[in-house]
Protein backbone atom coordinates (compact mmCIF):
# COMPACT_ATOMS: atom_id res chain seq x y z
CA UNK A 1 0.00 0.00 0.00
CA UNK A 2 0.88 3.66 -0.68
CA UNK A 3 1.35 6.28 1.62
CA UNK A 4 1.55 9.80 1.12
CA UNK A 5 4.24 12.07 2.35
CA UNK A 6 1.76 14.02 4.48
CA UNK A 7 0.09 13.64 7.94
CA UNK A 8 2.96 11.85 9.79
CA UNK A 9 2.05 12.38 12.92
CA UNK A 10 -1.53 10.77 12.16
CA UNK A 11 0.51 8.13 10.77
CA UNK A 12 2.44 7.27 14.13
CA UNK A 13 -0.73 7.56 16.16
CA UNK A 14 -2.25 5.15 14.47
CA UNK A 15 0.88 2.59 14.52
CA UNK A 16 1.03 3.46 18.27
CA UNK A 17 -2.80 2.24 18.33
CA UNK A 18 -2.40 -0.80 16.27
CA UNK A 19 0.42 -2.13 18.59
CA UNK A 20 -1.54 -1.40 21.96
CA UNK A 21 -4.70 -3.07 20.36
CA UNK A 22 -2.51 -6.36 19.41
CA UNK A 23 -1.13 -6.00 22.51
CA UNK A 24 -4.29 -7.21 23.83
CA UNK A 25 -4.36 -10.09 21.96
CA UNK A 26 -3.26 -12.83 23.63
CA UNK A 27 -3.50 -16.42 24.55
CA UNK A 28 -4.95 -16.23 27.91
CA UNK A 29 -7.52 -18.35 29.11
CA UNK A 30 -11.01 -16.78 30.48
CA UNK A 31 -12.36 -18.08 33.52
CA UNK A 32 -15.74 -17.62 34.81
CA UNK A 33 -16.36 -17.09 38.85
CA UNK A 34 -17.91 -19.70 40.86
CA UNK A 35 -21.86 -18.63 41.29
CA UNK A 36 -23.08 -18.93 44.85
CA UNK A 37 -26.45 -20.13 44.05
CA UNK A 38 -28.15 -22.42 41.72
CA UNK A 39 -29.82 -21.62 38.55
CA UNK A 40 -33.77 -21.73 39.28
CA UNK A 41 -34.12 -21.73 34.76
CA UNK A 42 -32.10 -24.25 32.86
CA UNK A 43 -32.50 -25.70 29.70
CA UNK A 44 -29.52 -27.50 30.92
CA UNK A 45 -31.42 -27.62 34.35
CA UNK A 46 -34.11 -29.30 32.68
CA UNK A 47 -31.80 -31.23 30.31
CA UNK A 48 -30.09 -32.40 33.62
CA UNK A 49 -33.96 -32.87 34.99
CA UNK A 50 -34.70 -34.83 31.81
CA UNK A 51 -31.69 -37.13 31.79
CA UNK A 52 -32.36 -37.89 35.01
CA UNK A 53 -35.77 -38.49 34.14
CA UNK A 54 -34.74 -41.11 32.32
CA UNK A 55 -33.11 -42.18 36.04
CA UNK A 56 -35.98 -41.48 37.73
CA UNK A 57 -35.84 -45.76 37.86
CA UNK A 58 -32.93 -45.38 39.63
CA UNK A 59 -31.46 -43.53 42.71
CA UNK A 60 -29.92 -40.80 40.20
CA UNK A 61 -33.10 -39.46 39.61
CA UNK A 62 -33.03 -38.02 43.10
CA UNK A 63 -30.88 -34.84 42.37
CA UNK A 64 -32.40 -34.10 39.11
CA UNK A 65 -35.34 -34.19 40.38
CA UNK A 66 -34.32 -31.85 42.62
CA UNK A 67 -32.89 -29.05 40.12
CA UNK A 68 -34.23 -25.58 40.19
CA UNK A 69 -37.33 -24.90 38.71
CA UNK A 70 -38.39 -22.38 35.92
CA UNK A 71 -37.70 -18.91 38.09
CA UNK A 72 -34.39 -17.12 36.17
CA UNK A 73 -32.23 -16.07 38.61
CA UNK A 74 -28.97 -17.79 36.48
CA UNK A 75 -25.68 -16.68 37.67
CA UNK A 76 -23.84 -15.14 35.11
CA UNK A 77 -19.78 -15.63 34.99
CA UNK A 78 -17.63 -12.98 34.91
CA UNK A 79 -14.75 -12.57 32.94
CA UNK A 80 -11.90 -10.38 31.77
CA UNK A 81 -12.26 -11.73 28.38
CA UNK A 82 -12.59 -9.55 24.95
CA UNK A 83 -16.46 -9.80 23.75
CA UNK A 84 -15.13 -9.58 20.39
CA UNK A 85 -16.10 -12.28 18.52
CA UNK A 86 -13.54 -14.86 16.58
CA UNK A 87 -13.54 -17.64 14.10
CA UNK A 88 -13.18 -21.26 14.54
CA UNK A 89 -9.80 -22.52 13.98
CA UNK A 90 -10.64 -26.32 13.39
CA UNK A 91 -9.57 -28.04 10.01
CA UNK A 92 -13.37 -29.12 9.68
CA UNK A 93 -16.81 -26.24 10.14
CA UNK A 94 -16.72 -24.12 13.47
CA UNK A 95 -19.77 -22.95 15.27
CA UNK A 96 -22.61 -20.87 14.91
CA UNK A 97 -21.08 -19.65 11.11
CA UNK A 98 -25.03 -18.89 9.85
CA UNK A 99 -23.17 -15.86 8.21
CA UNK A 100 -25.70 -13.70 9.78
CA UNK A 101 -24.94 -11.40 13.47
CA UNK A 102 -25.31 -13.66 16.60
CA UNK A 103 -29.07 -12.92 17.96
CA UNK A 104 -29.59 -10.65 21.05
CA UNK A 105 -29.02 -13.08 24.16
CA UNK A 106 -29.98 -10.64 26.56
CA UNK A 107 -33.33 -11.90 27.35
CA UNK A 108 -31.30 -15.17 29.09
CA UNK A 109 -29.76 -14.00 32.36
CA UNK A 110 -27.49 -17.00 32.16
CA UNK A 111 -26.06 -15.92 28.61
CA UNK A 112 -22.34 -14.32 29.59
CA UNK A 113 -20.77 -13.10 26.66
CA UNK A 114 -18.75 -13.92 23.36
CA UNK A 115 -15.54 -14.81 24.32
CA UNK A 116 -12.19 -15.18 22.19
CA UNK A 117 -9.77 -17.10 24.40
CA UNK A 118 -9.79 -20.58 25.84
CA UNK A 119 -12.37 -20.37 28.70
CA UNK A 120 -12.96 -22.29 31.87
CA UNK A 121 -16.28 -22.52 33.42
CA UNK A 122 -17.21 -22.80 36.72
CA UNK A 123 -20.89 -20.72 37.74
CA UNK A 124 -24.05 -23.02 38.32
CA UNK A 125 -25.45 -21.66 35.37
CA UNK A 126 -23.81 -20.11 32.19
CA UNK A 127 -24.54 -20.25 28.73
CA UNK A 128 -22.22 -18.45 26.11
CA UNK A 129 -20.29 -18.86 23.07
CA UNK A 130 -16.34 -19.65 23.01
CA UNK A 131 -15.42 -18.36 19.25
CA UNK A 132 -18.32 -19.94 17.42
CA UNK A 133 -19.13 -22.52 19.29
CA UNK A 134 -22.25 -22.17 21.68
CA UNK A 135 -21.60 -23.48 25.44
CA UNK A 136 -24.10 -24.93 27.82
CA UNK A 137 -23.24 -24.96 31.44
CA UNK A 138 -25.41 -26.22 34.17
CA UNK A 139 -25.21 -28.10 37.91
CA UNK A 140 -27.22 -28.05 40.85
CA UNK A 141 -24.43 -28.80 43.34
CA UNK A 142 -20.96 -30.14 43.30
CA UNK A 143 -18.10 -29.29 41.97
CA UNK A 144 -17.55 -29.20 37.89
CA UNK A 145 -15.91 -27.22 35.38
CA UNK A 146 -16.38 -26.94 31.35
CA UNK A 147 -13.28 -25.63 28.89
CA UNK A 148 -13.82 -24.65 25.73
CA UNK A 149 -11.53 -23.77 22.78
CA UNK A 150 -12.08 -21.43 20.01
CA UNK A 151 -11.44 -24.50 17.93
CA UNK A 152 -14.19 -27.09 19.48
CA UNK A 153 -11.65 -28.52 21.66
CA UNK A 154 -13.99 -29.04 25.39
CA UNK A 155 -13.35 -31.05 28.22
CA UNK A 156 -15.11 -31.60 31.22
CA UNK A 157 -14.13 -32.25 35.01
CA UNK A 158 -16.47 -33.20 38.00
CA UNK A 159 -16.06 -34.43 41.54
CA UNK A 160 -18.06 -37.21 43.06
CA UNK A 161 -21.22 -36.21 44.57
CA UNK A 162 -24.95 -36.43 44.97
CA UNK A 163 -25.65 -33.95 42.02
CA UNK A 164 -26.42 -33.08 38.40
CA UNK A 165 -24.41 -31.74 36.29
CA UNK A 166 -24.54 -31.16 32.10
CA UNK A 167 -23.01 -29.28 29.68
CA UNK A 168 -20.72 -29.12 26.32
CA UNK A 169 -20.59 -27.16 23.35
CA UNK A 170 -22.01 -26.59 20.37
CA UNK A 171 -24.53 -24.86 18.63
CA UNK A 172 -27.24 -22.05 19.87
CA UNK A 173 -29.82 -23.56 17.55
CA UNK A 174 -30.56 -27.00 15.92
CA UNK A 175 -30.51 -27.58 11.94
CA UNK A 176 -31.88 -30.91 10.69
CA UNK A 177 -29.40 -30.48 8.07
CA UNK A 178 -26.30 -31.00 10.26
CA UNK A 179 -23.62 -33.16 10.23
CA UNK A 180 -22.14 -33.14 13.73
CA UNK A 181 -18.12 -34.04 13.85
CA UNK A 182 -16.78 -35.26 16.69
CA UNK A 183 -13.81 -37.29 18.79
CA UNK A 184 -14.03 -38.52 22.23
CA UNK A 185 -10.37 -38.69 24.01
CA UNK A 186 -11.76 -39.57 27.47
CA UNK A 187 -14.67 -40.95 29.21
CA UNK A 188 -14.43 -42.04 32.91
CA UNK A 189 -17.98 -42.59 33.37
CA UNK A 190 -20.22 -39.75 32.79
CA UNK A 191 -23.86 -40.89 32.73
CA UNK A 192 -24.44 -39.76 28.88
CA UNK A 193 -22.15 -38.60 26.25
CA UNK A 194 -24.76 -37.53 23.44
CA UNK A 195 -25.81 -34.86 20.66
CA UNK A 196 -28.56 -33.18 22.97
CA UNK A 197 -30.54 -30.22 22.34
CA UNK A 198 -34.55 -28.88 22.15
CA UNK A 199 -37.23 -27.78 19.91
CA UNK A 200 -40.25 -25.80 21.02
CA UNK A 201 -43.36 -24.52 19.28
CA UNK A 202 -44.88 -21.31 21.09
CA UNK A 203 -48.04 -21.49 18.81
CA UNK A 204 -49.11 -25.56 20.36
CA UNK A 205 -51.00 -25.68 23.03
CA UNK A 206 -49.00 -26.92 26.16
CA UNK A 207 -51.36 -29.59 27.30
CA UNK A 208 -49.85 -31.52 24.27
CA UNK A 209 -46.41 -32.84 25.53
CA UNK A 210 -45.07 -32.85 21.49
CA UNK A 211 -44.89 -28.79 21.66
CA UNK A 212 -41.43 -28.91 23.63
CA UNK A 213 -39.14 -31.60 22.86
CA UNK A 214 -36.10 -32.57 24.28
CA UNK A 215 -33.67 -35.27 22.41
CA UNK A 216 -30.56 -37.46 23.01
CA UNK A 217 -28.28 -38.91 20.30
CA UNK A 218 -26.27 -41.10 22.75
CA UNK A 219 -22.62 -41.63 21.93
CA UNK A 220 -21.70 -43.28 25.29
CA UNK A 221 -22.70 -44.33 28.42
CA UNK A 222 -23.43 -45.78 32.05
CA UNK A 223 -26.96 -45.27 32.39
CA UNK A 224 -29.90 -47.31 29.86
CA UNK A 225 -32.29 -44.18 29.50
CA UNK A 226 -34.58 -47.04 27.51
CA UNK A 227 -35.60 -48.48 30.74
CA UNK A 228 -39.55 -47.34 31.45
CA UNK A 229 -39.93 -45.39 27.81
CA UNK A 230 -41.56 -46.35 24.92
CA UNK A 231 -39.87 -48.86 21.88
CA UNK A 232 -39.78 -46.89 18.53
CA UNK A 233 -37.92 -48.16 15.58
CA UNK A 234 -34.29 -49.54 14.83
CA UNK A 235 -32.30 -48.21 11.79
CA UNK A 236 -29.34 -47.31 10.60
CA UNK A 237 -26.90 -44.07 10.45
CA UNK A 238 -23.47 -44.04 9.15
CA UNK A 239 -22.93 -47.41 9.89
CA UNK A 240 -24.35 -47.56 13.01
CA UNK A 241 -27.57 -49.05 14.63
CA UNK A 242 -29.50 -47.47 17.17
CA UNK A 243 -33.05 -47.99 18.57
CA UNK A 244 -35.12 -44.61 19.55
CA UNK A 245 -37.15 -44.69 22.58
CA UNK A 246 -39.54 -41.79 23.78
CA UNK A 247 -40.42 -40.63 27.51
CA UNK A 248 -42.63 -38.31 28.78
CA UNK A 249 -41.74 -35.85 31.66
CA UNK A 250 -44.36 -34.19 33.49
CA UNK A 251 -44.31 -30.58 34.83
CA UNK A 252 -40.82 -30.60 35.16
CA UNK A 253 -38.03 -27.97 34.26
CA UNK A 254 -37.30 -27.33 30.85
CA UNK A 255 -35.96 -24.32 28.80
CA UNK A 256 -39.52 -22.66 29.00
CA UNK A 257 -40.07 -23.10 33.02
CA UNK A 258 -41.57 -26.07 34.41
CA UNK A 259 -43.60 -27.93 31.44
CA UNK A 260 -44.91 -31.24 30.53
CA UNK A 261 -42.39 -32.69 27.56
CA UNK A 262 -41.25 -35.45 25.49
CA UNK A 263 -37.81 -36.96 25.21
CA UNK A 264 -36.55 -38.39 21.94
CA UNK A 265 -33.38 -40.93 22.23
CA UNK A 266 -31.90 -42.79 20.00
CA UNK A 267 -29.34 -45.34 21.30
CA UNK A 268 -26.31 -47.13 19.26
CA UNK A 269 -26.19 -50.47 19.81
CA UNK A 270 -23.18 -50.31 21.53
CA UNK A 271 -20.94 -46.89 22.83
CA UNK A 272 -18.88 -45.36 20.47
CA UNK A 273 -14.76 -45.59 20.59
CA UNK A 274 -12.57 -43.40 22.06
CA UNK A 275 -9.87 -41.88 20.34
CA UNK A 276 -11.30 -42.26 16.66
CA UNK A 277 -13.71 -39.94 14.56
CA UNK A 278 -17.16 -39.96 14.32
CA UNK A 279 -20.38 -38.42 12.76
CA UNK A 280 -23.42 -37.77 13.42
CA UNK A 281 -26.20 -37.26 10.78
CA UNK A 282 -29.10 -35.71 12.63
CA UNK A 283 -31.42 -36.12 9.85
CA UNK A 284 -31.49 -39.42 9.85
CA UNK A 285 -32.29 -39.54 13.45
CA UNK A 286 -35.25 -36.79 12.98
CA UNK A 287 -36.68 -39.06 10.43
CA UNK A 288 -36.26 -42.10 12.40
CA UNK A 289 -38.52 -40.52 15.19
CA UNK A 290 -40.78 -39.61 12.51
CA UNK A 291 -41.42 -42.64 11.24
CA UNK A 292 -42.79 -43.44 14.60
CA UNK A 293 -44.72 -40.40 14.46
CA UNK A 294 -42.64 -38.61 17.01
CA UNK A 295 -42.10 -35.26 15.82
CA UNK A 296 -39.41 -32.15 16.85
CA UNK A 297 -40.76 -28.88 16.87
CA UNK A 298 -39.00 -26.04 15.43
CA UNK A 299 -35.41 -26.01 16.64
CA UNK A 300 -34.17 -22.41 15.52
CA UNK A 301 -35.69 -20.00 18.23
CA UNK A 302 -35.81 -17.79 21.29
CA UNK A 303 -39.15 -18.33 22.21
CA UNK A 304 -38.37 -20.29 25.37
CA UNK A 305 -38.39 -18.55 27.97
CA UNK A 306 -34.90 -19.61 29.95
CA UNK A 307 -32.57 -20.71 26.98
CA UNK A 308 -32.16 -20.56 23.10
CA UNK A 309 -32.98 -24.21 21.59
CA UNK A 310 -29.23 -25.17 21.48
CA UNK A 311 -27.55 -28.34 19.86
CA UNK A 312 -24.50 -29.21 21.76
CA UNK A 313 -22.49 -32.68 22.12
CA UNK A 314 -23.07 -32.57 26.38
CA UNK A 315 -21.65 -34.20 28.81
CA UNK A 316 -23.82 -35.22 31.78
CA UNK A 317 -23.62 -36.90 35.01
CA UNK A 318 -25.88 -37.84 38.25
CA UNK A 319 -25.14 -38.72 41.06
CA UNK A 320 -21.32 -39.48 40.48
CA UNK A 321 -19.71 -42.10 42.40
CA UNK A 322 -16.28 -40.84 41.81
CA UNK A 323 -14.27 -37.81 40.39
CA UNK A 324 -13.66 -37.98 36.43
CA UNK A 325 -13.23 -36.39 33.51
CA UNK A 326 -14.44 -36.07 29.71
CA UNK A 327 -12.88 -34.27 26.66
CA UNK A 328 -12.99 -34.02 23.09
CA UNK A 329 -13.43 -32.21 19.90
CA UNK A 330 -16.64 -31.11 17.96
CA UNK A 331 -16.68 -29.44 14.72
CA UNK A 332 -19.64 -29.13 11.62
CA UNK A 333 -19.50 -32.14 8.94
CA UNK A 334 -22.15 -30.54 7.07
CA UNK A 335 -21.49 -30.77 3.31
Amino acid sequence: MKISQQNWSSRWFILAFASVALAGCGDDTNTTGSSSSSSSSSSSSSSSSSSSSSSSSSSSSSSSSSSSSSSSSSSSSSSSSSSSSSSSSGSAGGGDTTGTPTPDFSKYPAYTEKYTNKTVITSNHATGHVGDFFFTHWKDGGSTSLTVDPNGEFSVTWQGGGYNYVGGPGWHYGDENRVIGYRLNNDSGASYIALYGWGYDKSMPTSNPAHLVEYYILQRWSYDPSQGATSGKTFVSDGVEYSTYRSTRQQQPSINGRSTFYQYWSKPARPQALGQDHKIIFADHVKAWADTGWIVPNMNNLDASDDPTYQVIAVEVFNPGSNGTASGRVWDETP
